[in-house]
């Protein structure tokens, strides 16, 4: 299958490189935590991201199962792609931030070159099944994250189309 990535998805198939991971059985948050040089704590509180002048820290909520590495690629997201302290930001700004996270950890949980590599099954839920399984997700992230994959396929066959019709256009106009 033909597919183009977005920026996100270039951006974090370069950071997995740079780490030297290509599988899903490297993801590991306590080996990236340490070669991005990030201290990764576990506490009862909920899970967060600090950046004290330039020495970064997460805490990891350890109450949670599955969704501690969700929580990792959300939380990571602020510290390698956000500035301030949204204590300090607007509210809209917190809101953008937030929902740019959310984006960030559904890519960085499952990286699209990854997803791309795995069998995918005739039900879409044996496909969120196995995403569970192989990334280490809940059962709802997963179904986000085929969903995202899904529209991303749609739209790059759609214009795939597009092109080829106006293609077709300027053939025959000529």
């Amino acid at each position: 299958m033909h597919y183009t990535f977005t920026p996100l998805e270039s951006w974090t198939e370069r950071l997995y490189n740079h780490l030297s991971i290509s599988t899903p059985e490297q993801l590991n948050m306590i080996d990236i935590a340490a070669k991005l040089q990030i201290w990764l704590h576990f506490a009862d509180i909920e899970s967060t991201a600090m950046d004290r002048e330039g020495l970064y820290s997460l805490i990891i909520d350890r109450r949670l199962s599955k969704q501690q590495w969700e929580d990792f690629g959300h939380e990571l997201c602020h510290l390698l792609r956000h500035a301030g302290n949204q204590m300090m930001l607007p509210d809209l700004m917190v809101e953008l931030q937030e929902s740019q996270a959310n984006n960030f950890a559904l890519h960085f949980c499952i990286p699209t070159f990854m997803l791309l590599k795995r069998p995918i099954p005739c039900l879409k839920r044996e496909f969120i099944e196995d995403i569970c399984t192989t990334f280490n997700v809940t059962y709802s992230f997963a179904e986000k994250r085929i969903e995202h994959f899904e529209n991303q396929v749609m739209h790059f066959r759609f214009t795939e189309q597009i092109n080829r019709l106006y293609l077709q256009q300027s053939l025959v106009g000529n």
